[in-house]
């Protein structure tokens, strides 16, 4: 007769200890900051008003500008005028086995995650709601969710060209699921100036969100114009109106940065007491930020991202040689409709008029009849078509104007783009593209802050992070200060494992910027990975009284407590989290409920596990919990599930062997329990009760064979 081992609940390995947030799915909080008290420039008089205050004398105006793509750049989902089809099969993400369905019920658009067992059967579900719909429906139309004010993209986008669904843009590459922040740097160029709680990753007053971009995007704040105009006053007749910006008023520069203050795209460095909703139309761009891209983006003559419009316009011979801007080509206040190429086409006529010697067009025939030589469509001559090397699934047109452009280059070639080359010691080629001249020290920690920002959200290549660190130094040690230049070298420090370093850091610059919550959070972080437990207390509930809606610093106090001790605030902290952000931070579930467990409180403890999977079915910290759970109830089918489930999750998370191999053994079945002890030693040679079970079957399998009679 095969022996059973016996084992008390919470043994070995049963009880798995707190989760730090620490997972791929959810995103730290960013190093680009706002500005801290300290550093903000005073509040101009003028206010926002909103479009509607534009609508009453603007009539026709306000009418047209909204079936543009801008007025339309965020918007409701319309059952009746939405161009999505639904009938399609499910989109499968083959690298995370998801499998993504948008439907509607009502006049609601929803996406369903699920996952399909062996047999076809449903294992897993999940369904959010979009609340609005981004992108005018030109291009792309993607979705974003909210909780409580706090905004996320959705994993599937309807590619409008291709009449598809597909993952969102850069979700093939990282699924994140539901769990892309909205940044105030994304809700800024895709809509109207929304209310953002600063410091937060991706918190927003969600009850005011404007609708599309609106018109003092372009104009400035409004406040000051309609007061005056609703009294009866005005400037004298043929003086302009000082009251709002007219764009036509303004100089070719000025003009053009209005346009690029979202058509120029790359790492922006804001400058000091900015945000990125403090720019007013009329200001020079550069004073406000500084923009990085990569060299290659500048030499390349085939690539181009969808948001690269003003770079490649100013590299065109008609830019150079002119006095052209955006408005020549567009009307921001009309829709692009059928007119648009005929317009376009008058536009390119009223310069390159034919002359004796020179015909407006290369082709044949041009000189003696120009209308019939011609395509009738210059642009697909000299303005390259394709797709971008950011966006899936669409065709944008490269502005950069050339009488013989290159072929279009497939997406598929674009992969590279933007990837900084580390050769040796060769110096990141990121090249300053606005036009401010910052003192040397200032330019030094502008470009350390913009190359951490690209390590950060395009290439984490670690080669990157030593010039971060030396440029960072330079810039402050030569007297220029900023919080997001002491932040960048504090969190590029840590990047490097150099704790100690990265905490005398961010602890100067939390002295130097006491109220900035991410300086503080990160002082926090620096401490907490050093077991600084008890001293990381401090800063980090200074980041959260600085901004309750900065979940994340809730979550690395409540590590925090717990790693002191203090089980009791910990629990608090936790709670507090998921209260305010129930639907971003399935470790704070799991580590409730680990609190509960300890408590023997398991019940409560099984839901809030249960609550944690609902949001990220692959937490094996999860999926072991809740399998002790039914360990300590005695349901071991269960229980041996959920720790088959860690295993297939994360085959180097080792306690559900441990786990599995004692309920093995208990059931007699003693190679299994051995085989999986000894792929528990191949993950951790170091565990000492894995040895230790190992040792106990060994001398139960010699008693049993002793004790086996002779035949």
């Amino acid at each position: 007769m095969r022996q059973r081992m016996r084992f008390a609940v919470l043994g070995v390995f049963v009880a798995v200890g707190l989760l730090a947030a620490t997972g791929c799915q959810r995103q730290e909080p960013s190093g680009e900051a706002q500005a801290t008290a300290s550093e903000a420039k005073s509040t101009p008089e003028k206010q926002y008003v909103g479009d509607a205050s534009c609508a009453s004398c603007h009539s026709e105006t306000y009418e047209s500008y909204h079936k543009t793509g801008m007025g339309r750049s965020l918007t409701r989902f319309d059952a009746q005028s939405a161009p999505e089809q639904f009938a399609s099969e499910a989109v499968y993400h083959e690298a995370s086995d998801f499998y993504y369905k948008a439907f509607t019920r009502g006049d609601t658009l929803y996406q369903r995650e699920f996952r399909l067992g062996s047999e076809g059967d449903t294992t897993y579900k999940r369904t959010e709601k979009a609340r609005w719909v981004v992108g005018s429906g030109n291009a792309t139309r993607s979705y974003l969710t909210e909780t409580n004010g706090y905004v996320m993209e959705m994993p599937l986008t309807w590619y409008v060209e291709r009449e598809k669904w597909d993952m969102s843009p850069g979700y093939k590459q990282v699924n994140q699921r539901f769990s892309r922040s909205i940044n105030e740097e994304c809700m800024t160029c895709h809509n109207g100036y929304a209310e953002f709680s600063t410091f937060s990753q991706n918190h927003f007053k969600t009850g005011d969100m404007p609708l599309g971009i609106t018109c003092e995007r372009c104009h400035g704040p409004g406040s000051e114009h309609v007061e005056r105009r609703l009294a009866g006053l005005g400037p004298p007749e043929g003086e302009p109106d000082t009251t709002i910006v007219n764009p036509a008023n303004l100089s070719r520069s000025r003009r053009l940065d209005v346009c690029q203050q979202c058509h120029l795209t790359g790492q922006t460095v804001l400058k000091p007491g900015e945000t990125m909703q403090s720019f007013r139309p009329g200001e020079d761009l550069s004073a406000h930020r500084a923009v990085f891209v990569p060299q290659r983006n500048l030499e390349d003559p085939r690539r181009f991202g969808i948001a690269s419009h003003a770079l490649r316009l100013e590299k065109s011979a008609c830019f150079k040689h002119s006095d052209m801007t955006c408005t020549t080509c567009h009307d921001p206040h009309e829709p692009v409709g059928e007119q648009a190429l005929k317009q376009f086409n008058e536009t390119c006529k009223s310069c390159h008029t034919p002359s004796a010697d020179q015909p407006v067009c290369g082709r044949p025939g041009a000189h003696e009849d120009m209308d019939a030589a011609m395509t009738g469509n210059c642009v697909s001559c000299h303005m390259q078509k394709g797709g971008t090397s950011d966006i899936p699934h669409v065709t944008f047109t490269d502005h950069w104007i050339r009488r013989d452009p290159p072929e279009n280059v497939a997406a598929s070639e674009r992969a590279g783009q933007g990837v900084i080359e580390e050769v040796g010691n060769r110096k990141l080629d990121l090249v300053r593209v606005t036009d401010d001249a910052p003192g040397q020290a200032q330019a030094k920690l502008e470009r350390a802050v913009a190359y951490f920002k690209f390590y950060e959200t395009k290439h984490r290549r670690p080669g990157y992070l030593p010039e971060v660190t030396r440029k960072a130094r330079e810039g402050l040690q030569g007297g220029a200060e900023t919080s997001k230049g002491r932040l960048t070298l504090g969190r590029a420090l840590l990047e490097q494992d150099s704790l100690r370093a990265a905490e005398r850091v961010l602890q100067a610059a939390a002295k130097a910027h006491p109220d900035h919550a991410r300086i503080q959070y990160w002082l926090g972080v620096a401490r907490l990975r050093q077991g600084q437990n008890k001293a990381a207390v401090g800063p980090l509930k200074e980041a959260w009284n600085a901004q309750s809606a900065l979940t994340e610093a809730g979550m690395k106090l409540g590590e925090a407590l717990s790693g002191a001790g203090r089980t009791q605030p910990a629990l608090r902290a936790y709670r507090e989290v998921v209260r305010r952000n129930p639907a971003q931070h399935p470790e704070a579930w799991n580590n409730l409920g680990f609190i509960y467990l300890q408590q023997r409180d398991l019940d409560k403890a099984l839901n809030h596990f249960q609550r944690a999977l609902a949001l990220r079915p692959d937490l094996a910290q999860a999926l072991v919990n809740a399998g002790t759970v039914h360990l300590m109830r005695r349901e071991m089918a269960e229980a041996r599930r959920y720790f088959e489930r860690s295993i297939e999750a994360d085959p180097d998370y080792t306690p559900a062997y441990g786990n599995l191999a004692m309920i093995y053994a208990r059931t007699g079945k003693t190679g299994e329990a051995r085989r999986l002890l000894q792929e528990l030693l191949k993950r951790n040679p170091n565990d000492r009760r894995a040895r230790s079970l190992l040792q106990r079957l060994d001398r139960m399998e010699s008693s049993s064979s002793a004790n086996a009679p002779n035949r």
